[in-house]
């Protein structure tokens, strides 16, 4: 395994039902049922209207709750939207569709707690290979194997690591005039904490999309770190909309649902751009943006999981990342985030940068991080927030490589 590898958890489903029809388990005169109400379930019937069997009867899930709510969705789009609501899929509980026993049900399971699903139908009758059928194993038996024996990174370590390369970017952009701050939760922590968010395990920064590009230009591979992501010529086929600085040292393993990314520990680069100056016009610009966004993954499924879908529309993305010109417009912001436009502010939030403590090293800061910081967590941010909710978004694992 190299450097970096991305494997299509969507495209691995869509080979388990290419090779069911292969084998005859599933024809287009049959009904399929498909297990689940979740993006798993919904890629396969995706994935089986992709390949021309529209032979879906619907969906189960032992979650009644998620039943009731989908059921209202349903009727609720069929009312606005169809003429006729027989043409939408049904949506069951378990016992709702497979009681009393049915012997021609044909079941597609793919599911990551897949064996606690298998119990619940065999408990019913239901026989695998018989009823239903696992489409895809996410044991990874493979990536496994190319794991185990690997030290696995404290989280002290880690954040170590990610400092170390964080002062490594600070001295490549201070000393070619580059402008860089640190954002998101690296920001915060900064302000707050004085360096890490104390449960958090990542770094953010970003700048200016012209010294994005030129930071990328000027990057040059060393023994230990190097570049990858949106924008470099190394690796442009991540779905993600930025670059990262990685240190070779060590691997990632991340799930992200739709894409399994297994590629060394990280700081994420972000370009933040320039932004139209009317209020309806960002609002407009960040919901076309989040069109874009809507039609790479709907092409991605569509393509039964192909990931050379997201390298064919960069030009596309970099035409918003291009638009307006940082330096001369009244708005700033990011694209692409979880904030949507809370991710925006006024320009002259950038206009002075000051250099503040993080851990033992000092980080850039915008001197007008308040007006930041106020938009993407409120104005009471420098409160901690209660102990249940401290913890990372990350679902990753870091390995030393070795």
């Amino acid at each position: 395994m190299g450097a970096y590898y991305i494997k299509s958890i969507i495209g691995e489903i869509a080979k388990g039902v290419e090779l069911f029809i292969k084998r005859g388990i599933i024809s287009r005169e049959q009904r399929v049922i498909l297990y689940g109400l979740d993006r798993y379930s919904f890629a396969m019937r995706t994935i089986l209207s992709n390949l021309g069997y529209c032979n879906v009867e619907g969906y189960v899930s032992d979650d009644e709750a998620l039943v009731v709510q989908y059921k209202s969705e349903i009727k609720n789009f069929a009312c606005r939207f169809l003429n006729q609501e027989s043409n939408v899929i049904n949506v069951w509980t378990l016992e709702e569709r497979l009681q009393p026993f049915d012997s021609k049900a044909v079941i597609l399971l793919a599911a990551e707690d897949y064996r606690a699903e298998m119990q619940k139908l065999e408990a019913m009758g239901y026989q695998e290979g018989v009823h239903y059928y696992i489409v895809y194993d996410f044991g990874e038996e493979e990536l496994n194997c190319y794991f185990a024996g690997k030290p696995l990174m404290t989280l002290p370590e880690i954040k170590e690591t990610e400092k170390q390369m964080l002062a490594y970017v600070d001295g490549i952009c201070r000393k070619n005039n580059l402008r860089y701050w640190v954002c998101g939760g690296t920001l915060l922590g900064t302000i707050r904490h004085k360096g890490f968010i104390p449960w958090d395990d990542d770094i953010d920064i970003f700048l200016p999309w012209k010294d994005y590009l030129k930071l990328i230009d000027i990057f040059e591979e060393t023994d230990r770190f190097d570049m990858i992501g949106f924008g470099t010529a190394r690796v442009n086929d991540f779905p993600d909309l930025l670059a990262k600085v990685v240190d070779k040292r060590t691997v990632i393993n991340e799930n992200i649902g739709t894409v399994r990314k297994i590629n060394p520990l990280w700081v994420d680069i972000f370009p933040l751009i320039g932004l139209p100056d009317d209020a309806e016009e960002r609002h407009l610009f960040f919901t076309n943006y989040k069109e874009l966004n809507r039609r790479i993954w709907q092409e991605f499924y569509a393509t039964n999981g192909s990931l050379d879908v997201f390298s064919k529309w960069f030009v596309d993305q970099k035409k918003f990342l291009s638009a307006y010109d940082f330096d001369s417009a009244s708005y700033a912001g990011v694209l692409g985030t979880i904030y949507g436009e809370k991710d925006s502010t006024g320009r002259k939030v950038y206009d002075k940068t000051l250099r503040m403590q993080f851990e033992d090293i000092e980080v850039n800061v915008p001197a007008g991080y308040k007006e930041y910081l106020d938009n993407l967590y409120g104005k009471d941010w420098m409160q901690l927030p209660d102990e249940e909710k401290r913890k990372s978004h990350h679902n990753i694992l870091a390995y030393w490589n070795q």
